[in-house]
């Protein structure tokens, strides 16, 4: 579905990606690496908000290469930021309602009527009409996958959805992944702060470090590899 082919890129004269070829097949892949290595440049390349310095991009047989972001946007692709991703001052409905942008006003009543099953939470009387700044850490991160998940996307990208919630969040969080890719069918590829539990919900796995892919394999196996368990999982995520 998602292919990458010997790109560089970064921001302007700062190159972050090196060579980065990668083959991602449909269902759910993790991509996990240090602070620092380009995880998330990877996904601003892929949404054409970088500088692309060479190599190609394709998605669903379309070279997607310096596309701009609205027409990758509109082929199905669906990008959810590290910082939240929504707009503090507006409601949940309002939030969903931008998020749904691209369709017209009578299909986004009733994408968000779909999308708000997904997320009872935020269906409720209560949270509808709430003001985002007013929900929880794990609300916020909910809302904004809910609003990447209104634009009807074929591929999610989603970029450390779990910074800085406790292990119980993170667990719900990622439930709720695995609930979205199974009813939906959308593609997921997720950035990991905490690998362990990224790699158990996932089937496939990249190692990214210093902007280049130093390892391709199941989820499973890098799951059971003890150097990346050393290195990269952290001692303190064998508690989680």
């Amino acid at each position: 579905m998602l292919e990458l082919i010997n790109v560089n890129s970064g921001y302007r004269k700062h190159h972050v990606l090196f060579d980065v070829s990668m083959s991602v097949k449909e269902g759910i892949a993790i991509i996990i690496g240090p602070n620092g290595a380009g995880k998330t440049t990877l996904f601003r390349t892929i949404m054409g908000l970088t500088n692309l310095y060479s190599g190609r991009i394709i998605f669903n047989e379309h070279d997607i290469t310096g596309m701009p972001t609205n027409k990758i946007v509109k082929l199905g692709i669906s990008y959810v930021p590290q910082r939240e991703g929504f707009f503090e001052k507006l409601t949940v409905k309002e939030n969903l309602l931008v998020g749904g942008y691209l369709l017209d006003k009578d299909e986004r009543e009733a994408r968000m009527e779909e999308v708000l099953n997904l997320f009872p939470v935020l269906a409720r009387k209560d949270y509808i009409n709430r003001k985002a700044s007013k929900l929880s850490g794990g609300e916020r991160r909910m809302l904004s996958i809910a609003m990447g998940l209104m634009k009807k996307p074929k591929l999610m990208l989603l970029d450390e959805p779990t910074e800085g919630l406790m292990p119980k969040l993170t667990i719900e969080v990622y439930d709720k992944i695995r609930e979205i890719h199974e009813e939906t069918g959308a593609q997921v590829i997720m950035t990991a702060e905490k690998a362990q539990l990224a790699l158990e919900l996932g089937e496939e796995a990249f190692l990214i470090v210093g902007g280049r892919i130093q390892d391709h394999r199941t989820a499973k196996e890098m799951l059971n590899d003890p150097y990346l368990k050393e290195k990269y999982f952290g001692i303190y995520e064998q508690n989680y």
